[in-house]
């Protein structure tokens, strides 16, 4: 064998080596190890559950503004309305005349009276001294018992008949005194119902008047609820959507067969005077008894059957736990929270928030959020 085929084979030899090497080594380079990946836990918000033994709900009635004096005000004696001196709306004070009936006839009247009074009060001056003269002619002999019985009759007589006459001269007087419509408090003109030149009759309503200061408040009460009220005590009642208190005066007695309701009546405070007929309600507290919870309506996703369902959280380690569903029963509702009932533990810990995205057996990182209601 020659050299020269020696060394051939000798470099064929090396550059075959040489690519099974490289070969070798480029495979291992491209072979990447594989690492297994974990599903990281969902975070989520949870708040505890804390039972109670009940809850308390608002009730409201409805009620409206009432003066404390409210009026229909008219004559006392039938006439002729000659005058309404005030017009809707105006203040008045207690004794202003308001209106005015035609007193013509009553005048005359008055006049005839006092005129037959100052003639029957002269003739019983005449008989006043005819009668002292007649005694003392009984007593001189010079007249008869007869006499002195007659002088007697007639003064006697006269002394009724000036009674009469002073009363028609009274009564003359009342009627034209009455025949002036004056406001009996300080008010305001609420209504004029009638105008100059109307035949009245004795309380025939001319105005209205409420009266200026304080307002009460008239609510129609369920019976059960009225039995829990207290004369004196405070009370809130909402006007144009802000509570004031007011302090109970009265509680009806009777039922109104119409509305099963009975009446209370109410004070607001003399700084607060709303319009009269302005609708109120009143607003009070009922304790319900039932063991449940409050959770916010966040927690809650609908259920079947009228329940709703919670996730609470179970098999918690460490860093993780895991999610159950349960099903409760809502009660109440007032603003963003629910009380509700079931079989949630007390500090169970419930998801607050984010629920369509859960189902249960998955692994979530509780977060405490703020407790509810406390």
């Amino acid at each position: 064998m020659s050299p020269k085929f020696l060394f051939t084979t000798l470099i064929s030899a090396t550059v075959a080596l040489g690519i099974i090497l490289f070969g070798s080594g480029a495979i291992k380079a491209n072979v990447r190890p594989t690492i297994a990946t974990e599903t990281q836990p969902l975070p989520v918000s949870v708040t505890p559950f804390t039972l109670e033994t009940g809850y308390e709900t608002e009730i409201q009635f409805l009620g409206s503004v009432q003066a404390s004096s409210d009026s229909l005000l008219g004559f006392e004696v039938a006439g002729r309305l000659d005058a309404v001196t005030v017009r809707e709306g105006d203040y008045v004070s207690r004794g202003q005349p308001l209106g005015q009936l035609d007193t013509e006839q009553q005048q005359a009247a008055l006049r005839l009276a006092q005129a037959q009074r100052s003639e029957v009060q002269a003739q019983l001056k005449l008989a006043t001294l005819n009668r002292e003269r007649t005694e003392r002619l009984v007593n001189q002999g010079l007249a008869s018992k007869a006499d002195q019985d007659d002088a007697n009759l007639t003064t006697a007589a006269l002394q009724a008949r000036l009674q009469t006459t002073e009363a028609n001269v009274s009564n003359a007087s009342i009627i034209i005194d009455k025949s002036t419509l004056v406001a009996p408090f300080n008010a305001v003109v609420a209504e004029r119902l009638l105008e100059p030149g109307t035949v009245v009759s004795p309380n025939n309503a001319v105005l209205r008047l409420v009266s200026v200061g304080s307002r009460e408040v008239h609510v129609g009460i369920a019976p059960k609820f009225a039995d829990t009220l207290v004369v004196g005590k405070s009370y809130n009642v909402s006007i144009e959507g802000e509570r004031v208190p007011a302090i109970l005066r009265t509680v009806g007695d009777a039922i109104d067969t119409r509305t099963l309701s009975t009446l209370a009546v109410f004070t607001l405070p003399t700084d607060v005077s709303p319009r009269v007929g302005q609708t109120v309600t009143l607003v009070m507290t009922e304790q319900v008894y039932a063991q449940g919870g409050w959770l916010p309506l966040s927690a809650l996703l609908e259920g079947d059957r009228g329940l709703w369902t919670v996730f609470t959280i179970t098999a918690r380690n460490k860093e993780s736990a895991q999610l159950q569903r349960e099903s409760v029963e809502v009660l109440h509702s007032s603003q963003a929270y629910a009380y509700v009932r079931g079989t949630l533990a007390n500090e169970a810990l419930v998801v607050s928030a984010g629920l369509q995205r859960l189902s249960p057996g998955m692994t979530v990182e509780p977060i405490p959020s703020i407790r509810v209601r406390d």
